[in-house]
């Protein structure tokens, strides 16, 4: 079976790293040869480049009426109309793959951009106001019941253990970032007793995510600027953390500036404990669709996360000379910064430690100026042509099982 057709599944598109990744893939895949489609179970119609109108057919993933769950019928015609031959899924869970592989006869490829088994940390540091209901008595369940039962007993991740372990008979391929985050979720498949059935090896597979080449200029005078790029989200982000670090450093610092680029459920929030703590220094900047501008006037590019998989901002900004900084909360981060030598790793979760890093950093401008050149080697790693070529080669090796 040749691969000629190949459609991304995103939970929004365009958004954060997932569908960045999707974006780069398509277009590369574009170059070679093949047609890609894109879906998303929530677009951004405002904000969808005229470029990726152009070369990808864009649709929203059909829903049954009334309901957050997909129409599998409806789901399943719209690939078979667009003659997909590979699906590739950026972490959804709740797909129906069953479906699609019985109904399209489509490979599947399932890829992870985080660490494995991240809703395990998400359910655990969920809040009641992340709530669906909210109303008096829920929220008193969610303190009574379920919130020590999430952190205290291993539910959860035996509850995710079990999704996984439905998944994997009908995908080819689960895709993990780095070979630590494959062997650790093959491990907790395997020997969590939920499969029906024997898989193979094969079928865990790491492909780091790919980097556009960076547009020139690449090596510019740096601003006094500390910038974080993402999404304004509780569960994973944590950019209220960054909000108390910089509360820190402003003080020290007062001709430096925080900028914020990203959109989220956290935005108000994050504005309102901006005022709160009285700080000077920072810029909300919303979405933007040329990063590029803001990395290559920032010195530092933070990240205060609960978990990552492998943050693309941390990278695209080594492509500019930013250095990051960023808890080691995440086995990626230590390749990202070599270990130190290429940005600044923090212990998890210390907001006291982190500040005084940063602080030291700022002062001294020989640390920054070696920090800064090994980061332009370090983004090298991830060339979008070598790891291209990686997928390219899977295709193949896809079309002959």
């Amino acid at each position: 079976m040749e691969i000629r057709t190949v459609a991304f599944l995103n939970w929004r598109y365009p958004g954060g790293g997932g569908e960045t990744v999707t974006h780069h893939l398509g277009h590369f895949f574009l170059r070679h040869g093949y047609r890609i489609a894109v879906f998303g179970e929530l677009l951004f119609e405002d904000i969808i480049s005229d470029e990726d109108r152009k070369a990808f057919t864009i649709r929203t993933v059909p829903h049954l009426p009334g309901s957050r769950k997909i129409d599998k019928e409806a789901f399943c015609r719209s690939l078979k109309e667009l003659k997909t031959d590979c699906l590739i899924v950026q972490g959804i869970t709740n797909t129906p793959f069953e479906e699609i592989r019985r109904e399209v006869g489509c490979k599947i490829i399932f890829c992870l951009h985080s660490i494995p088994l991240w809703e395990v940390h998400a359910i655990r540091n969920r809040r009641t106001q992340d709530l669906l209901r909210q109303t008096f008595w829920h929220k008193l369940e969610f303190w009574i019941l379920r919130r020590p039962i999430n952190r205290l007993t291993d539910k959860p991740k035996r509850r995710i253990l079990k999704i996984y372990a439905r998944i994997l008979p009908h995908i080819d391929r689960m895709i993990m970032l780095c070979p630590e985050y494959r062997d650790r979720m093959e491990q907790e498949i395997q020997k969590s007793g939920y499969l029906q059935e024997p898989v193979p090896g094969r079928r865990f597979l790491a492909i780091s995510n790919p980097l556009l080449p960076a547009s020139e200029p690449t090596r510019c005078p740096k601003q006094k600027s500390v910038l974080y790029v993402g999404r304004l989200c509780y569960e994973d982000k944590r950019v209220d953390r960054l909000l108390r670090i910089w509360k820190r450093v402003e003080r020290d610092f007062p001709d430096w500036k925080l900028q914020i680029v990203g959109r989220g459920d956290e935005m108000d929030r994050l504005r309102q404990l901006t005022r709160r703590l009285r700080l000077r220094n920072v810029e909300f900047l919303g979405h933007q669709t040329d990063v590029a501008p803001f990395y290559r006037q920032a010195t530092f590019i933070c990240l205060t996360s609960n978990f990552e998989g492998q943050p693309m901002s941390l990278i695209e900004g080594q492509q500019y000379g930013a250095i990051p900084v960023s808890f080691d909360s995440f086995a990626a981060i230590r390749q990202i910064t070599q270990n130190g030598e290429a940005g600044i790793m923090v212990p998890a979760f210390s907001i006291r430690q982190y500040a005084e890093r940063l602080k030291a950093a700022m002062r001294d401008e020989k640390a920054r100026e070696h920090m800064r050149e090994n980061c332009y080697r370090q983004a090298e790693n991830y060339n979008l042509e070598r790891i291209g070529n990686e997928w390219l080669r899977l295709f193949d090796e896809l079309a002959r099982e």
